[in-house]
């Protein structure tokens, strides 16, 4: 072809093409038919798996701290041993921390970990403090007090957000299995 003579035809689409794979009419079908319904049974198990472990390792300790609401107080026989938080992209904010005994070093440490979205530890002082109604109930004043109601939405929309993603898994398995 001579450069700048105008070729009969529709530009590119004109020219032959020589080599290279082709892309014939079936394998566009498959492609286009999306992913396969193994792929939505895993991203349905991996959310619902999601869900269940927010549920079961953020949700109790969430709920105790809402009924004793109220009732925490300083407790002198304990101090945090390994506080840490760690936030990630600035959202999403998982503190743990080890609760133990001055009066019985021996006993184990108590493990406590909580969840915050848009919101920091912010340098504050891990505070251990124990429930006057049930006594067997320690946590963190910045946890329990401070941060409970943020402690709460992020619980519910981190929730939120998992159960929208299974629902989306769900329908993505069924529409893949029908068709």
């Amino acid at each position: 072809m001579a450069f700048g003579k105008r070729q009969p035809g529709f530009g590119a689409a004109a020219q032959t093409h020589r080599g290279g794979p082709t892309f014939t009419s079936s394998r566009l079908a498959n492609e286009l038919q999306g992913p396969s319904p193994l792929r939505w049974f895993i991203m349905l198990v991996v959310c619902a798996a999601g869900l269940y472990h927010l549920l079961v390792s953020y949700g109790p300790d969430l709920w105790r701290d809402h009924r004793l609401s109220g009732t925490w107080q300083p407790a002198y026989d304990l101090h945090v041993t390994d506080g840490t938080c760690r936030r990630t992209n600035f959202v999403i904010t998982t503190c743990d921390a080890k609760i133990a005994s001055v009066a019985r070093p021996d006993q184990a440490p108590i493990s406590h970990s909580f969840l915050m979205l848009f919101s920091s530890g912010g340098g504050e002082l891990l505070v251990p403090v124990r429930s006057t109604t049930d006594r067997s109930a320690v946590s963190i004043f910045y946890a329990a007090d401070t941060k409970l109601w943020n402690r709460t939405l992020s619980l519910m929309l981190m929730v939120g957000m998992m159960a929208l993603l299974d629902l989306v898994a769900v329908l993505g398995f069924w529409k893949a299995v029908n068709s």
